[in-house]
């Protein structure tokens, strides 16, 4: 067929307006057809969402019976190319924003007197992405927990890359975010440009979704699908519930861990993070929202630390319930949290919380000042209002006889420099703040899943 009317064709395909407006023509998989479009505000007015993409267009004329007579197969190749120039677009732009970690475990190693074949060392493959143009680079808390030292490999535009030896910002384990810092020169090759920051309000499920990572080491590999779910929560590796997560079928592997997840616009809607499967994808994947991010990370920057306040116990996830107390002699507990442990490390073990004690039962929180605390859930929301240094005044139950006692304590921190061997960027600016040391095993790193 004659370029002239090839190219004529792509053109009114490309013409969103004739199909979108034009109350006399419109273009469908079947061919080109008269039909009625009533002129109403209401049908004008319709949302660009709900249209065929145009490059849709291209392919409903290829298809149909005058299509095919003009298009030869090479042709028809071509156009469905257009369909895939978007995803190439988006790509590119946002590839040169993602970080290749690489991973030591030096000490780790060397408490278990563990090598590899051939005297190397453990290591381990995390994915991260830029977050300003002053070296922060986000990734998962699992990529970097326990590690010696960090690597981020960094491309150009060009395929052109280079490594550099990261420190370490800060850490949320309860959110399972890092922040490293690397330290670009002027005269590089590497431009670090911050991906576009999206919004949880604008995530709608069945809208497409890009991961970018490392799974198995194979360096910045673009998968893809859809958003399945939002506000899913999954534990984190300090134990806490991560709310608001996103769930996505667009494969995420060992190695993708810490990559972002964007929408279609290039725009980074959350942090690729775990699969519910057996270390490969399922299909059933998770990743931290940018609003959890954002608000970790501002924080990690700015404080070294982010500002969440703990009491720095360990508790029981749930009450036993009462056939379980009837069998196990346990007593029966009716509300609160039962206290586990109170490390000496703790304020709290200065003010006097208890936890069990061969068995025996010792305090039961049931409220942090006007708080009423019942649950897991409420007392995770309660801390949430205060920052380290606060002081509250906790309302337990004592011992078997469940004797009410008033409880003053000063809330604290986690520790950051207990989580890495790497050298820090910075340390928390107030020292004055409590703090409490969090020693999450290896065993962890990866959230555990609990539909």
């Amino acid at each position: 067929m004659s370029r002239s009317l090839l190219n004529f064709f792509i053109k009114l395909a490309l013409l969103g307006s004739v199909y979108s407006f034009s109350p006399g023509v419109s273009i469908s998989s079947v061919g080109l057809r008269n039909s009625h479009v009533p002129r109403s505000s209401k049908n004008i007015n319709v949302k660009m969402q709900e249209m065929p993409d145009r490059r849709d267009l291209v392919k409903n004329i290829a298809l149909t019976g005058i299509g095919i007579s003009l298009f030869n197969s090479v042709e028809i190749a071509n156009i469905f190319t257009m369909e895939e120039y978007k995803q190439k677009s988006l790509y590119k732009k946002a590839v040169s924003s993602v970080g290749y970690i690489s991973t030591e475990y030096k000490n780790v190693a060397k408490k278990l007197n563990y090598t590899l074949p051939g005297g190397e060392l453990p290591r381990g493959v995390g994915t991260g992405f830029v977050w300003d143009d002053q070296g922060h680079i986000v990734t998962n808390f699992h990529v970097i927990n326990k590690v010696d030292c960090a690597e981020v490999m960094m491309i150009n535009k060009d395929g052109v890359t280079k490594k550099y030896m990261a420190r370490l910002t800060g850490v949320d384990p309860d959110k399972d975010i890092a922040v490293l810092k690397i330290d670009v020169s002027a005269y590089d090759d590497i431009k670090l440009v911050p991906i576009p920051l999206g919004s949880n309000k604008d995530i709608q499920v069945g809208q497409n979704a890009y991961a970018i990572g490392n799974p198995f080491g194979q360096e910045y590999t673009l998968t893809m699908g859809v958003i399945s779910g939002k506000k899913r929560s999954i534990t984190s590796p300090s134990g806490r519930k991560i709310p608001d997560m996103i769930q996505t079928d667009a494969a995420i592997n060992p190695g993708n861990s810490g990559g972002p997840l964007l929408d279609s616009s290039g725009r980074l809607v959350g942090m690729n993070t775990a699969t519910y499967g057996q270390g490969v994808s399922s299909g059933v994947n998770f990743a931290v929202s940018i609003d959890t991010i954002k608000n970790s990370v501002d924080q990690i920057i700015k404080y070294g630390v982010v500002q969440r306040a703990v009491l720095g116990i360990s508790f029981l996830e749930r009450r036993p319930s009462a056939s379980e107390s009837n069998s196990s002699g346990f007593p029966v507990v009716e509300k609160g949290i039962i206290v586990l442990d109170v490390p000496k490390t703790s304020p709290a073990y200065d003010a006097g919380l208890r936890g069990l004690v061969n068995g025996t039962l010792g305090d039961v929180v049931i409220s942090i000042d006007n708080f009423n605390i019942d649950n897991t859930n409420d007392l995770l929301a309660a801390l949430d209002t205060y920052k380290p240094g606060d002081k509250v005044k906790l309302g337990v139950l004592r011992g078997v006889e469940k004797t009410p006692v008033t409880i003053n304590v000063v809330l604290a921190s986690f520790k950051v420099e207990a989580y890495s061997g790497m050298n820090s960027e910075n340390f928390p600016k107030n020292q004055s703040i409590p703090t409490v040391p969090l020693d999450i095993p290896l065993k962890q790193m990866a959230p555990k899943l609990k539909p």
